[in-house]
């Protein structure tokens, strides 16, 4: 009888119809899961729970200002102090690379419950990806309090543009995942990536325009252009720009992060949806 009859439920993690991405959306309460899993495992049995948020990044922009502006001599940009375009490169740079390592170890990390039960795998990187960004608002926040300082200390006021800073934000996290979806497949085959890549970003914090200004120490060296080939040179300075008014727009190294994140969407997704299929027999 009509009546009687089933609704077929189809899982295919690696078809080429349209259930995965159906699943997507009718799982996507199961990201927020995610989120909420990895910012409580990240603060549980701390002393000052979010506190980290805060003191982490501080930490950060003290040893770097001291490193690169103190010791190396390298001027800020403008007249703005050095200390909030440090921590202006550091906002962006820690989303970055958080959500790039944590896109590129997905099979890895999450193995366990990936074995055990279906949902869109993909989820488990997007979860992550929104814990990062709570930690991104909370340092942004502190970043508004060191305006306040600045302004009664030395008179910073920061650019209009500042207004833009979410959607750069937005794009920072998703240059960072799908690159890190990209690096997931190799991940699961060559597990010395997976050593690595902790070890060239922190690399990368130094080589890319975290805690220097570009255009003040550099703008009149001939690499500048290879210089800009880096993805994360591009993102960082148009945050400084949405905060310093009177930084330039480095139109170069836009259009370069943003052809960057044009190849790793659609590579990403491919090259993770194909290694879903089989990377239960290899992990």
């Amino acid at each position: 009888m009509k009546g009687d009859m089933m609704q077929k439920t189809v899982i295919e993690p690696n078809g080429h119809n349209m259930q995965y991405w159906k699943d997507l959306w009718r799982y996507r309460e199961l990201a927020f899961n995610f989120a909420k899993r990895d910012v409580t495992v990240r603060y549980k049995q701390t002393v000052i729970g979010f506190g980290w948020a805060v003191i982490s990044p501080i930490i950060n922009m003290l040893l770097m200002t001291f490193i690169f502006g103190g010791v190396a001599g390298l001027s800020s940009e403008g007249d703005t102090p050095y200390y909030i375009m440090v921590y202006a490169g550091l906002i962006p740079w820690a989303l970055l690379s958080k959500s790039l390592q944590s896109g590129a170890g997905t099979f890895i990390n999450n193995a366990g419950i990936m074995n055990k039960v279906y949902f869109p795998r993909i989820l488990s990187p997007l979860g992550s990806m929104l814990a990062f960004l709570i930690d991104t608002a909370i340092s942004f926040g502190v970043m508004f309090v060191l305006m306040i300082i600045f302004y009664f200390l030395e008179g910073f006021v920061p650019s209009i543009r500042i207004l833009l800073c979410p959607l750069v934000l937005v794009w920072v996290a998703v240059l960072g995942l799908f690159a890190g979806l990209f690096l997931s497949s190799f991940n699961v085959k060559w597990r010395d990536l997976n050593q690595m890549l902790p070890f060239i970003i922190s690399i990368g914090q130094y080589v890319s325009p975290v805690a220097y200004s570009v255009s003040e120490n550099f703008g009149d060296k001939w690499w500048l252009p290879l210089y800009c080939i880096n993805p994360a040179v591009g993102v960082l300075e148009t945050f400084k720009w949405c905060i310093i008014d009177s930084m330039e727009f480095n139109s170069l190294a836009f259009f370069i992060s943003l052809g960057w994140t044009a190849v790793f969407i659609p590579l990403g997704i491919k090259l993770f949806r194909k290694t879903e299929r089989t990377f239960v027999d290899i992990v």
